[in-house]
């Protein structure tokens, strides 16, 4: 939802760097748990490189694989770090906790 990604955004606002990061690990294992990361991750997304960045990094907080499988080509090299991190240390066989926009193909 792009309300939570505001919301997450304005919260992160005046933390310093380290917190801002412990806190996008803990919101996004908080949707994770409850199935509502893909929310979080799409809106965020919408706020240029710095909320790809923050995306990427819920994503892998999150064990959403499938949003960072996505973006193993991803120009920016932080997001892509983030999906060759994933991609390193997926357990064989684990699914995807995101589904694919290039589902069909």
């Amino acid at each position: 939802m792009p309300h939570q990604a505001d919301q997450l955004l304005a919260d992160l606002d005046p933390l310093s760097h380290p917190e801002r990061q412990r806190l996008v690990v803990r919101t996004a294992r908080e949707r994770a748990a409850l199935g509502d990361l893909t929310g979080l991750l799409s809106g965020l997304e919408r706020h240029g490189v710095y909320g790809r960045r923050l995306a990427a990094l819920a994503a892998s907080a999150g064990r959403a694989t499938g949003f960072l499988a996505e973006r193993l080509t991803d120009p920016d090299p932080v997001v892509r770090g983030y999906a060759l991190r994933a991609a390193r240390t997926r357990r064989p066989g684990s699914a995807c906790t995101t589904p694919s926009r290039r589902a069909g193909r």
